[in-house]
């Protein structure tokens, strides 16, 4: 019946919905929200929400401490049986580079990486959603997303002078020894020093667009799929492999299926930009002969034709039984399973943008979206150079159109 909100280092419980299941009155919600936001700030106290940014086992092993004392057992029930977690940042966020970075980590001590969904709200009003990907996937989260920017968006401005008054909120309480304490800062510090090793960068530009490429016959996703392609050739000067997540929520118990978007045909068509001799009608070509592949791989993974989550059950059941088969030893099959290209998109009127991290240290985490008029990418590396990354892309971009028109 209640969500967490969380302020500065304190975590507050706040009750959304009646005992018949019903949901409480907008104006009593909001008084609530009111009434911690009127709190001073603390940001003094040790955070406990930093533990949910450690290594999973030590994270296990530091809980059954924080546990064992009765008012924590309390609070943390209070926060895992809590909807969901809102956070309200004390910070806000202009641009696309920094609001990515707040959404995405923060400064890690306002958040609880535990839950299944946080409520993100910035200093200024920007709202993000930061969901463990566990339980769930981006279709999903994105429904949510989209129902509460239109239920948003369609409430009263409350003026009505009768409506409650703020209301006194008290903060969960925390019993912390020095032990529990040193923890605290330890996963602070660990929690900076993997925060600052990630650099993330972003880059929106009206070179692709859904206009242009229905204008000319072109599927939007494959076009910018392969404008990463091709920067990665500028970059690297080799194709490497890549996913692209596919849905297959039409299928019963369906999650995901992969999109290998560095196809023979992606492979060709980058080497034959990079190397410059061509002329501007087989560059064309090998570009609309790549973006037609890519077509077909993604409808093949949307219809469950894919072969990754396939090879995975049979890995899967291997284990289970004992057996190590030699495919998965095979040099072959450990490189294509070692992601460099990591992207993932969403689209809806409701979403600015959306980011991850990299899945390895040599990967590039690449989210992306397009509409009628722009595109939009963001791309976030241990430091292997985001930046020319998101550069290389829009040179990509340009010369792809170029071609084209």
């Amino acid at each position: 019946r209640h969500v967490i909100v969380q302020r500065g280092s304190e975590f507050y419980k706040l009750y959304v919905l009646n005992e018949d299941g019903s949901i409480k009155d907008y104006g009593e919600i909001k008084s609530q929200i009111e009434g911690i936001l009127a709190r001073p700030l603390n940001n003094s106290s040790p955070a406990v929400g930093v533990l949910t940014s450690m290594e999973r086992n030590a994270w296990a092993s530091a809980r059954e401490e924080l546990v064992a004392s009765p008012v924590n057992k309390q609070s943390i029930h209070d926060i895992d049986s809590a909807l969901f977690a809102l956070c309200l940042d004390d910070e806000g966020a202009t641009t696309h580079d920094d609001l990515n970075r707040l959404m995405l980590h923060g400064k890690g001590r306002n958040r609880w990486f535990d839950k299944s969904f946080q409520l993100i709200v910035a200093a200024n009003g920007k709202a993000a959603v930061n969901f463990e990907h566990a339980w769930g996937d981006g279709v999903a989260v994105l429904r949510y997303f989209n129902m509460v920017f239109n239920d948003s968006n369609s409430l009263a401005t409350d003026t009505d002078p009768s409506a409650p008054k703020s209301q006194e909120m008290n903060p969960l309480q925390f019993d912390l020894s020095d032990s529990l304490c040193k923890i605290i800062g330890d996963a602070g510090s660990e929690a900076d020093r993997f925060i600052s090793s990630l650099e993330l960068f972003t880059l929106e530009s009206d070179l692709i667009s859904r206009r242009f490429c229905k204008e000319n016959k072109l599927g939007a996703d494959g076009y910018l799929q392969m404008s990463f392609q091709l920067a990665h050739e500028k970059l690297h000067g080799k194709t490497v492999p890549t996913y692209e997540s596919a849905s297959t929520s039409g299928f019963k118990h369906g999650r995901t299926e992969t999109i290998r978007s560095a196809t023979p045909e992606a492979a060709s068509f980058a080497k034959l930009f990079v190397e410059g001799s061509a002329s501007k009608e087989a560059k064309a070509a090998a570009l609309k002969k790549a973006i037609t592949k890519h077509g077909e791989i993604t409808k093949d993974a949307l219809l469950g034709k894919g072969m990754d989550r396939h090879m995975f059950a049979l890995r899967t059941l291997a284990e289970e039984k004992g057996k190590t088969l030699d495919i998965f030893t095979d040099e072959t099959y450990q490189t294509m399973n070692k992601i460099i290209l990591s992207t993932s998109t969403l689209a809806s009127p409701a979403l600015l943008a959306g980011g991850f991290g990299p899945v390895n240290q040599d990967c590039y985490g690449i989210g992306y979206g397009i509409n009628d008029e722009a595109f939009r990418v963001g791309v976030a590396s241990y430091y292997r150079g985001s930046k020319e990354f998101v550069d290389a892309v829009e040179e990509s971009a340009r010369e792809m159109r170029d071609v084209i028109v």
